[in-house]
Parts: C-alpha cells; structure tokens; sequence
C-alpha cells in the first residue's frame, strides 16, 4: 500500500468515547476482544495510520478508562464533563482541541474494533486526492465511520446538538461527500450484550477456519 505523505496535509484523528453505556449495562469499552479492550483496537488502529495525530474524548465518569487511553500513543485526552448531553458535546470538545494548523479530522467511534489503519488511510488518501470537504467510508452495505471533515467544515460541526452527532452534517451536504470504498463488511457498533457476542461468535468462527 502506497504510503501516504504526511507533511502534505495536517489531519488528526477524533476518536469519541464518551457514552455511558447503558445498553451494555457496563463499560462495553474496556470489554476485552482478541486479547485486549475494545477501544485499545481503535487507539492503535489510530496511532498506527497515517494521522499526524489523535485526540480521544472521553467521559470522566468510566471507572479505568482514562488510564487504558493513557497508556497508548494518543497525543491528547479530553475529558467531557457534558458527555450527558450527547454525543456532539464530545464532537465539538474533539474539534475545539485540535491544532490551529490542522486541515481536516477524521471522526472515528471507540466501539468500533473492526476499523483497521487501513482503513483510516484510505478514508485520508481520498481526501487528499479530492480535495473534498467530506469523506466517508462506505463499505460493502452501507457508509460508517470513518468520516473526515475539511477545516471548512469546523463551523458547521459546532452547530450540531443532542446525540446525532454529525448526522445533520451528512444530510445537509450529502451532494460534497466523497466515499472511501472499502471492500469489507460494515463494522458494527458494539452496543448491547447480544452485539458483543455476536463479535466473540465471529472472533471463535475466524479462529477456527485458521485452525482448520
């Protein structure tokens, strides 16, 4: 795979890790997946890409969350005291903390452990093949996250209330996204005890056509 020139743009990553988990009935963060948390699949994913930097916001009240994110490469924690508000707080606190000089932001989801690096860079190598204001992945059935936004985009994410996040965003520009083609199934969301069995389930099935 062709690397990407990081000196050509400045784009960071933010990564959103401010639920309560609720569905889960605990913090389905910190759940364990081939051999380490949920959200620590998404820090390295992050790290190991092609992102000149990260930022991960978080909600201050999950016991041992701080300290699984400190202990990876991020290059900044923020901690959202409004994390009850809903997922823009944590969108617009992420988008606050980046560098002046930054280009664009790639919004990922830390209950996400199926995004890849891979997957990041070819949401950022269209970026800067296109020049786009937005860019999201879209995989075999359906656009997810990643989902980079242009400098000229800061504006309008500050606007966003409630829980959407970004989704006002999307729709209002939805004729300026470019799609990063993925040609991988749609990594769910793990939010509820049935989506994290269904993740096992999967892990188990991987294993055992490796070890057949």
């Amino acid at each position: 795979m062709p690397i990407l020139q990081k000196k050509r743009k400045n784009i960071w990553g933010i990564i959103l890790a401010s639920g309560f988990s609720k569905r889960m009935g605990k913090p389905k963060l910190l759940l364990p997946y081939k051999g380490k948390s949920m959200i620590r699949h998404v820090l390295d994913a992050s790290t190991n890409s092609c992102l000149n930097g990260v930022i991960v916001v978080m909600n201050p009240d999950i016991a041992g969350l701080q300290q699984e994110v400190w202990s990876s490469s991020v290059n900044k924690l923020v901690l959202n005291d409004e994390a009850g508000k809903g997922m823009s707080t944590s969108l617009k606190a992420g988008v606050t903390n980046l560098p002046s000089t930054t280009d664009a932001a790639v919004v990922l989801l830390g209950d996400q452990p199926l995004v890849t690096a891979d997957d990041i860079n070819e949401v950022i190598r269209c970026y800067v093949s296109n020049e786009a204001p937005i860019v999201q992945a879209q995989y075999q059935s359906k656009r997810g996250h990643p989902v980079l936004f242009d400098h000229s985009m800061f504006p309008y994410l500050f606007n966003v209330t409630g829980d959407e996040g970004a989704r006002s965003i999307l729709k209002k520009f939805a004729n300026q996204i470019r799609l990063a083609r993925l040609d991988k199934p749609y990594p769910e969301d793990v939010d509820t005890p049935e989506d994290y069995e269904e993740l096992l389930r999967k892990e188990a099935r991987g294993n055992e056509s490796i070890d057949w």
